[in-house]
Order: structure tokens, then sequence, then C-alpha cells
């Protein structure tokens, strides 16, 4: 009997409530006068609408985009040791898409600390407290001939949002190789990174023993004129010491784009060093040949003059560094997505390059966010990486040959011409060391404004990709 009553009190409960808030008729101005904003929300980007870069581009895709997202602001910090998209399969054994160990996302640093390097900089703060902010983010369906039901299909799916702002870092550790452990080993996806500028210093070494530093140039001596070549395999050849030199460098905006790359190439990077010593150091002697003398051949031992030196080398070099070795991604307020597809897509919004807007097909356009098949992971706006300063000097020593050519067309050059006061060079007949009179001073600014000295430098550690943990305490990924 007690069950009853109080299954009657709960039915009348729920009754009143019901009837205290039921529907309430609006009028239009009503309806007109009211503002809201839904929590999910639903768009679909038609085969024959302008913004579809598919049929733009792709003629006959017939792709339709349903877009689900949150119109919301999502704080996200995480941690994921070890990524792995896309392994196997047609890539075949031990290849992924996408692998990389030790991702994580936070939020920006609070600066970047320039005794290091430009590293990221939490300050006080934990990285671990702080969050990447989402704005907006969504999951949306490419679906092929969506106005037909008996072929449409699913050909991809992408996750996303409008707008990311935080710090994606990849490894713990920035060491001085490529690691098979450790940071991005494989990534299938698109990324422009925004021009920059850095530094190098180089190691010294030795210029004028090996046989592609030869060097000739034109000589006055005994009242004749004469052209002089250094030998380089002499052992009365000690060679010049070219000290180590600051050289800053500038790098031009560069893309990865493609699938289960592990590097990335950059050309054109542009760097002046403004002056070379051929003077300093305990090695300054070249043994050179001569013209015949009243029909005895000559050479002799020279130093060169105290302020000798190369001047305004331009040089052109191409820069190979494992993707390994890039830890520090900072998203600025740009969006980025991770997407799924059977079949080459170009997402809506997606980046196309002024090169390809002529382009009839998706093959034809080779600096355009195309996502592949397969996993591809890709970001909107350019990644700026920062001052990049490398950590430990580099070796220069391939760029001598150059020099030495380039040495020898300027030294050929009348105006160039070396005179050796009378006793001088009488001396240097019988074995004597002979010092230019003058400082050797070769400018090659105008030889290589247009045909600068190439070199490729590999896989630099550089000082602004040190890692930040996003741990509490000294753990390094957690």
């Amino acid at each position: 009997m007690r069950k009853g009553i109080i299954a009657a009190l709960i039915s009348v409960g729920i009754i009143s409530q019901l009837q205290a808030h039921t529907l309430v008729q609006l009028s239009d101005q009503q309806l007109s006068d009211t503002v809201g904003q839904a929590l999910m929300s639903l768009a679909y980007l038609a085969p024959s609408d302008t913004a579809n870069l598919m049929t733009k581009y792709s003629n006959g895709s017939n792709m339709g985009f349903y877009k689900l997202g949150l119109e919301a602001e999502m704080d996200l910090n995480a941690n994921i040791r070890n990524l792995q998209l896309g392994c196997g399969g047609v890539n075949g054994a031990g290849s992924c898409d996408v692998d990389i160990k030790n991702l994580s996302l936070s939020g920006l640093p609070a600066g970047y600390n320039a005794a290091s390097g430009s590293s990221p900089d939490y300050g006080l703060t934990d990285r671990a407290s702080t969050s990447a902010k989402l704005t907006n983010p969504f999951m949306e369906f490419a679906v092929k001939n969506p106005d037909k039901a008996a072929t449409r299909e699913i050909v991809g799916l992408r996750f996303s949002a409008e707008k990311i702002t935080g710090l994606l870092s990849a490894g713990i550790a920035n060491g001085m190789l490529p690691s098979s452990t450790d940071g991005i080993q494989s990534l299938s996806g698109f990324m422009r990174i925004a021009a920059t500028t850095g530094e190098v210093d180089t190691l010294p070494t030795l210029f004028g023993k090996q046989a592609d530093h030869q060097i000739k140039g034109l000589l006055s001596a005994l009242g004749n004129d004469r052209e002089f070549t250094s030998e380089p395999g002499s052992s009365d050849t000690n060679g010049v010491t070219v000290p180590s030199m600051k050289a800053g460098f500038t790098m031009p905006g560069f893309q990865v784009n493609g699938r289960r790359m592990t590097n990335a190439h950059v050309e054109h990077v542009k760097a002046t060093i403004g002056q070379i010593s051929l003077s300093d150091g305990p090695s300054n002697q070249l043994k050179v040949n001569f013209d015949a003398i009243a029909l005895v051949a000559t050479s002799s031992k020279i130093k060169l003059a105290t302020g000798s030196m190369i001047k305004n080398l331009n040089m052109d070099i191409t820069f190979d560094q494992a993707l390994s070795m890039f830890h520090n991604i900072p998203l600025v307020g740009t969006g980025g997505y991770l997407s799924l597809q059977q079949q080459a897509l170009l997402w809506p919004g997606s980046y196309v390059d002024p090169s390809d807007m002529g382009a009839k097909n998706l093959s034809e356009m080779l600096q355009t966010d195309v996502a592949q098949q397969g996993w591809w992971m890709s970001f909107a706006e350019p990644v700026q990486l920062g001052y990049l300063k490398a950590s430990d000097k580099v070796d220069v020593s391939n760029v001598l040959p150059q020099v030495a050519t380039l040495m020898t067309n300027e030294l050929l050059k009348e105006e160039n011409r070396v005179y050796v006061p009378a006793g001088s060079a009488l001396g240097s007949i019988f074995g004597m060391t002979l010092t230019t009179p003058q400082p050797i001073v070769v400018d090659l600014g105008a030889a290589t404004l247009k045909n600068p000295a190439t070199l490729t430098l590999s896989n630099i550690k550089l000082a602004n990709q040190n890692p930040t943990a996003n741990c509490y305490g000294s753990l390094k990924f957690c």
C-alpha cells in the first residue's frame, strides 16, 4: 500500500513539472529577437559549390564534403609516446605514413631564450601546466558521388580545427646525429617553413695542400712578366691556415611535402663570408713554380704578407636535415589537420600554391597541399622555426677547391699581378723563402654574386631546437 502511495506522489510531481515547462508559443517578432548558438554544427559543401577545390582542379571527381563541428574552444595538453599511422599494408613491412616518437602538444612558451639559441622558454611555469587551444574543432567526410545513392562512397576522413594555438614538439633530446628512436621518423604530409636567418661557425682548415687547391697568377720578377703555379704536393708546401669564421645565412621559405619523408631538403640558402684571412697561423707557405729564367727553371717558397685575404665570398648552400632533428613546431593561431583518404584529395580550404593555379589535375600540383592516399598530416600556415644557430662548428673544406678556381680567375687578371723586387727574385732561385711585398687581397664579391660557391651541409644540430619536457618535475616524457 505504501509503495502505491509513493508511486502516485512521484507521478503527480512529474506531471506538475511537465505542465510548468510546456512549450510557449512565440510571435515572429519574438523569434527574431531571440539569439543563440548551437554547440554542434553541420555543413555540406556540394560538388557544384565554387569553394570546392576538387571540382576546380579535378573535373569529374564529383566530390562533396560533410563537416560536423563543435562550436567551442577546447584546451588540450597531450603526450603521445609513439604515434604510428598507416604502417605495413601497401607501405610494406616496417614502413609507416606517420611515425613520430615522443610527440607533445601544449601551450606556447612565454618567450624564447636567446642565450640557448632561442629555445622555448616557459619561465617559472611548467610546460605541463599549459594547454594548446583548439578553436572550433571538427571532423569532415569526403563523399564521392554524394547525390547518387547507388554509387555514394566515403573516400576520406579528416580531423581538424579552425585555429590551433600551441607548441607541437617531437622528441625529447636534441642530439648531434639523427635518431632512430626519437622524434619524427617518417612523415606523410604538407608543411611550409617560413623564411628565416641564422648563423654558423666554421672549423679551421688548411688551404693549398690538396691537388684541387692549386692556384695560378701573374708575376713580374727580374724584369720579366711570368705566370706562377702553386705546387700542392710539394714537401715545401705547408698550406695556408684558414681560421674559424662566423657566417650568417638567409634561408628561404621551403616545403616539406610528400609521402613517408625522413628528411627536409632546402636549396639556395644564401651566405656571405666577409673576409677569410690567408696570413694567420703557423702554416703559411706555398711552393710555386715560375717560367724559366735564362734556361733555368725556377721555383720558390712564398709566404703571403700579413693582411692577405679573400673578401666577400658569396655562397649557395644546400641544406639536408633529418626530420628527427627538428623538434619544435610553434602553431600561432593556424589551422592544421590529420586525415585518412583512399585517393588524392584537396580538402576544403587547403593551401594552393600560386604556381599550381593553372593546373588541370591534382597530379600536376607539386607545390600544393594535396593529401595523398593513406594518412596525411598538414599545417595551414608557414611554421616559424625562429633564428637558426648551429650548435657546433661546421666543416666547409669542401668549398676550398671552388675557392682555388675563383682565386686563379682573379689572380690571372692584370690588375692583380704580383711584382717582386729583384733581390727577392734572385734569392728565390737559390731556395730562399719569399714573402710577397704586399698583401694579396682577392675580392670575390663580383665573381660569386652570379656564380656563388656551392656547399652542401647535412644534419646540423640547431641550438633553438632543444625540446622542453611536457612534464612536471625532472621527467623527460610522461
